[in-house]
């Protein structure tokens, strides 16, 4: 078929060689042989092209045989036919050719994404069942379990008997000889006052000591009745222990010194732990001011229980 079209369209242009053409309307009318010569110089075949301009084909008519353009394709009318396609149906495949050589391998491409997850598989079928192994260790004992809660109280039975008196026992061990408890008060200053000198400074100095046993005191107070004169905020009187004759610790509580006339307490406090023993004590007046300054002592009490 494709054969016989080609055939009919080389006659056509043929019988066209020697048209003679002119403007029509529409388009150019020739009549006679038309005769397609390339130029001087030319160096491809000859050829007729028509350019599709996606308009509507021309209708057929009687008598008249039209090449023209539709969806892409080269369509002819025969005689006021319907435009058909001039390619024929396909033809059967040929044989395959020889296999060429193989060519040089590629570079290997970037390694892919890993892939999702497949899905679990469903569960197999049981295997028999193997072999008893053998017996393992025996495991460590277990925690013991909480205690049950206390059953009810029984009844009360009936008294029994009194049973005969039992022998006297042998006498005990002498016991440790005990201590004397602290007296309750001790007195460590009485006078007018005196000037104390910046920071901390002992009380009558090394000549107004006292050594106290206060193994079985568990408590201690410290009280102390000062006149006019005072020092500067911040200032306060401390009783001191030392266990060694060197190192001193607080054995009181601080009682500020910066109130005229009155008598002012550190409040009832427990003994430090490490102060249960036969210690010397000494009282401190600590001056915060940057200058030596006047203070009216009158009374320093030290008291346990």
């Amino acid at each position: 078929m494709k054969t016989f079209w080609l055939a009919c369209m080389l006659s056509l242009l043929s019988g066209m060689s020697w048209a003679q053409c002119a403007t029509g309307n529409p388009g150019t009318s020739c009549s006679g042989p038309l005769s397609v010569q390339p130029q001087s110089g030319n160096n491809a075949q000859s050829a007729i092209t028509l350019v599709d301009l996606g308009l509507p084909v021309l209708a057929p008519a009687a008598g008249q045989y039209t090449l023209s353009i539709a969806s892409g394709m080269l369509v002819e009318s025969d005689n006021g036919s319907s435009y058909h396609s001039l390619m024929g149906p396909q033809g059967p495949q040929g044989p395959s050719g020889p296999t060429g050589p193989q060519g040089t391998p590629g570079t290997p491409g970037a390694t892919g994404p890993v892939g999702p997850q497949g899905a679990v598989g469903p569960i197999g079928a049981p295997g028999a069942t193997g072999a008893t192994g053998t017996t393992g260790a025996t495991g460590t004992t277990g925690a013991t379990g909480t205690t049950g809660a206390v059953g009810s109280i029984g009844p009360t039975g009936a008294q029994g008997a009194q049973g005969s008196a039992g022998s006297q026992g042998p006498q005990g061990p002498q016991g440790p000889t005990g201590t004397t408890a602290a007296p309750s008060d001790y007195s460590f200053y009485y006078g007018t006052g005196y000037k104390a000198g910046v920071g901390a400074i002992e009380v009558g100095g090394s000549f107004d000591r006292n050594q106290i046993d206060m193994t079985n005191a568990t408590s201690v107070r410290f009280v102390v009745t000062i006149g006019a004169a005072v020092l500067k905020s911040g200032s306060y009187a401390q009783a001191e222990y030392t266990p060694d004759g060197t190192n001193w610790y607080p054995l009181s509580g601080e009682v500020p010194v910066t109130t005229p006339n009155g008598l002012y307490s550190s409040g009832w406090q427990g003994l430090p732990n490490t102060a249960n023993g036969d210690y010397v004590i000494r009282i401190v007046v600590f001056n915060a001011g940057t200058v030596a300054a006047q203070i009216a002592l009158h009374q320093l009490h030290l008291q346990f229980k």
